[in-house]
């Protein structure tokens, strides 16, 4: 969260008497104006900056949200009242840009399910990571794993934890490797969560034994700042006129 305040002093040294009235009228118009700017720049950075996302959804890209408090001050933040889903505000965070290193990556819900309540013991201390480029993998249009493959997944492990018997006839089944504590990986593929049916082998998830990790590169401190000291000059002196054009 940011809170910023604006001087405009040396905007309006030249107003005289019944003038000084429209100021507080055109700085509160200024601030709301060069909050709508600066979340358009901000969703623009996501998509195409220095530190440009990789496939932001829509709710990433309107994530960046300001409130106007009075007349001279406003507060920028990152939105957090969702009401279910992974908050923008806490995936966020991690990738926020403070020294330029790096940080452990937001934990998803399906990968929090996965260590502590799917069953697995031998994957409580594993973290899974999609492997988008695998066949297997079931994509939006945002270039993402879809939501009801999680949902698939996630119920075929649950099965698969329980010793029931695999899906019949035209039905993904669902397993990890490794899947108890004390039983070492097979020799013949790798760690990870598959889908099997018939003949067909899909690779949907690598476990990893170290949480993942992201570099910080979203600005939002800096850019809004940066974007302050350009943009709200011009604007506040557009806002004054308009206010000042109605003492003519």
């Amino acid at each position: 969260m940011i809170n910023l305040k604006i001087d405009t002093n040396k905007f309006i040294r030249k107003l005289n008497g019944l003038q000084f009235s429209a100021i507080p009228e055109a700085q509160k118009k200024s601030l709301y104006k060069f909050g709508f700017l600066n979340k358009k720049k901000l969703r623009q950075e996501m998509l195409t900056g220095q530190g440009k996302f990789m496939n932001p959804v829509p709710l990433t890209l309107a994530s960046p949200l300001y409130k106007v408090e009075d007349q001279s001050s406003m507060v920028f933040f990152i939105r957090s009242n969702l009401p279910k889903g992974n908050k923008p505000s806490k995936y966020l965070a991690p990738v926020e840009y403070t020294t330029g290193g790096v940080n452990n990556a937001y934990e998803t819900r399906f990968s929090y399910w996965l260590r502590n309540y799917s069953g697995l013991s031998a994957l409580s201390n594993k973290y899974a990571i999609p492997v988008m480029k695998s066949s297997a993998v079931q994509k939006n249009k945002y270039g993402n794993m879809k939501a009801s493959q999680y949902s698939a997944v996630k119920n075929g492990l649950e099965r698969f934890a329980s010793g029931a018997k695999k899906a019949k006839g035209n039905q993904y089944s669902y397993f990890s490797i490794p899947s108890k504590s004390g039983k070492k990986a097979s020799r013949i593929r790798p760690m990870g969560i598959y889908r099997v049916k018939g003949n067909s082998l899909g690779l949907l998830f690598t476990l990893s034994n170290k949480k993942p990790k992201v570099k910080q590169k979203f600005k939002f401190v800096g850019l809004t700042k940066k974007f302050l000291e350009k943009d709200m000059p011009a604007i506040f002196k557009s806002e004054l006129r308009k206010q000042l054009a109605q003492f003519k």
